[in-house]
């Protein structure tokens, strides 16, 4: 009996020990300043109507068609289309920047509903590089602009032309509920939206 009850003694000894091993175990942590030069930057995209005459939008028919577009005068059927011009200055910088161009009419249509329900905008941007930048995908609604090896933004003319259409629905599809109506496009905004590159 005196020889079991120590056995289990001693075992009941070594367990104790290897649990309380079990709490010393330690691993380094240590730091370093990782020096300078460990900032990052941001870029720029800005944009403003072109100053002076250049940045008047012009409107006209898309199809050229005669007399000339008047926004005072001019009365819109299903079908028709018009093409808004304007030229804005464009501040931009980043190595990988690509962004796109829309008219964004949610907040200028103000008018009757059901006519601002049937005009849509589709945009597309046209630019000419400065010297040291490149830009590609001028006539398109999307720019990619390169700035080259030079450590300021670079500002260039973006000519946007908006085209804005009253589809030609089904017959009967709109009937007298767009009539004589009237919607301002006053309000309209020139939206540039970074995607990915």
């Amino acid at each position: 009996m005196r020889k079991t009850t120590k056995g289990a003694l001693a075992v009941g000894a070594g367990v104790a020990l290897l649990l309380g091993g079990a709490g010393t175990l330690a691993a380094w942590k240590i730091d370093t300043p990782v020096g300078a030069a460990a900032s990052v930057s941001s870029g720029t995209l800005a944009v403003v109507p072109k100053t002076g005459a250049t940045g008047s939008p012009v409107w006209a028919w898309n199809n050229g068609a005669s007399p000339a577009f008047d926004a005072a005068t001019s009365r819109l059927v299903p079908g028709d289309a018009v093409r808004r011009t304007q030229v804005f200055t464009v501040t931009a910088r980043g190595d990988h920047l690509k962004f796109t161009g829309a008219l964004d009419l949610a907040p200028a249509l103000s008018g009757d509903a059901n006519l601002t329900a049937a005009v849509t905008a589709a945009t597309t941007l046209t630019a000419t590089a400065p010297a040291g930048a490149t830009i590609t995908g001028s006539g398109t609604n999307q720019l990619t602009v390169t700035p080259g090896t030079g450590a300021a933004d670079v500002t260039f003319d973006v000519t946007v032309t908006s085209v804005v259409t009253w589809g030609l629905g089904t017959a009967g599809s709109d009937a007298a509920s767009t009539m004589g109506k009237t919607v301002s496009l006053t309000g309209a905004n020139l939206s540039l939206t970074q995607v990915a590159p």
